[in-house]
């Protein structure tokens, strides 16, 4: 479904599209063994209406093959009116069966109450290969599994062998070299200063402060709000005078991420390293390497971290709630799928034995044949699933606008950014504590 690679508007299809498809059936449950009574349910003659931010005809018309009875009535949203669409109809008669949730607002939909429980359709049981932190993202408070991925969204650093040869020394297939270049973020500083040094001022580390703060958002160890009040993690704040040196100094190109001088740095060889997620490879790197395919590489950097995926659940009291949370757990369990969504739509899945068979000898092109299924799992089994909030796509926000931007720039003291974000947290949510 590659629903992860749609986290921001852009590329999504028109608001209300409607596909209505068969899908097909398979009497196997993840394990391979005899299906359970919740697998059970998806061979019965019956329609399912998912909601999506996304067009996932690939994944339909495969599910036709295996699930023949079952039929899906899609309605395609586009991302950026879909929650106010979806808030006003989840749980009545005019809402969905099933709804598909992007990471920057699951944990809304966990907490709400809304989503039926999957411990009735053995989750427990068919998940026990999937990575912790997807299963710890789709629980709510009460230890709930309300929402399961289908997919695993491991963050890493990319980084382009031309530059690092010519400024680092670091040869192509000296892998270690490139990780102890990029392990901490002081020598990640230091690194930078070195290309700089180096090329002149011709040549970057990174083309954008997100290369930094997309790592230490996800990589925090407190989410943004506990027992109703706002926290700050420390390696928050401790990344903003790493970020204001790399302005100050020169060692960014300071480009807006995801524009068009951001996706340059990509084929110019200009830039030297990209934080981009596991589905970034074929989705963003793979478009924009044009004279520099083959020469890119991956490895973890100092932290581990997630960006992106897509959390499916039923919806409680929804006409055929038991269907949708039978679906969601098979979607996301079921090896027989899950390794055709891995080998045909490039994408790392949620079941760890999947990626290892798959990834076992992989060879990506693009990477110059190294193969970064090992990069990815280390990663994925050390991401923390339990830092997101109902709260975090709007906190997060505020904090890029309010603090990393204007501060990193010069525009404002820490103190007066520090001041702003936390008067607009408390004007965007009266109820939390902020002190």
């Amino acid at each position: 479904m590659n629903l992860a690679k749609n986290w921001k508007s852009f590329a999504l299809v028109a608001a209300g599209a409607i596909a209505v498809v068969s899908l097909a059936a398979c009497g196997k449950s993840a394990s391979g063994t005899k299906s359970s009574d919740a697998s059970a349910n998806l061979n019965k003659k019956q329609t399912i209406t998912l909601w999506t931010f996304t067009t996932e005809q690939p994944q339909i018309d495969e599910l036709k093959k295996l699930k023949p009875n079952l039929t899906i009535k899609q309605v395609v949203i586009p991302y950026a009116d879909f929650q106010t669409k979806l808030d006003q109809v989840i749980g009545t008669s005019k809402g969905p069966d099933m709804v598909a949730l992007d990471a920057g607002f699951v944990e809304k939909y966990v907490e709400s109450g809304k989503l039926t429980d999957l411990a009735s359709y053995g989750v427990s049981s068919a998940a026990k290969d999937n990575y912790k932190y997807t299963l710890d993202m789709g629980k709510n408070a009460k230890g709930q599994q309300v929402a399961i991925s289908y997919q695993a969204a491991p963050g890493a650093y990319y980084y382009n062998t031309n530059v690092f040869q010519k400024y680092l020394g670091i040869a192509p297939s000296d892998t270690k070299a490139a990780q102890a270049a990029l392990s901490s973020w002081s020598q990640i500083e230091k690194t930078a200063q070195t290309i700089k040094d180096k090329s002149g001022g011709k040549a970057y580390l990174f083309s954008s402060l997100e290369e930094i703060y997309n790592p230490v958002i996800g990589a925090r160890k407190t989410g943004w709000v506990k027992d109703n009040k706002l926290k700050i993690d420390s390696t928050m704040t401790d990344s903003l005078d790493l970020m204001k040196d790399f302005v100050s100094k020169g060692l960014t190109q300071n480009t807006t991420a995801q524009s068009a001088d951001w996706f340059a740095g990509m084929s110019n060889n200009t830039v030297g390293t990209y934080a981009l997620p596991s589905w970034g490879l074929f989705y963003w790197l793979k478009d924009y390497s044009k004279g520099t395919a083959g020469d890119w590489r991956v490895t973890a950097g100092p932290v581990s971290y997630s960006w992106g995926g897509t959390w499916l659940a039923g919806v409680k009291g929804a006409k055929n709630s038991d269907a949708a949370s039978a679906l969601s757990v098979y979607l996301s369990t079921d090896k027989t799928f899950q390794t055709w969504e891995a080998k045909t739509q490039n994408d790392f899945v949620s079941v760890k034995t999947v990626n290892d068979t798959v990834g076992k000898d992989a060879s990506v092109s693009l990477l110059g044949g190294q193969n970064p299924y090992p990069i990815f799992s280390n990663v994925a089994k050390n991401i923390n699933g339990k830092n997101q909030t109902q709260y975090d796509q709007n906190i997060q926000s505020l904090w890029i606008n309010d603090v990393v931007n204007p501060y990193a720039n010069s525009k404002i003291t820490k103190d007066k950014a520090l001041k702003n974000f936390k008067n607009d947290v408390k004007s965007a949510y009266p109820a939390l504590s902020v002190d």
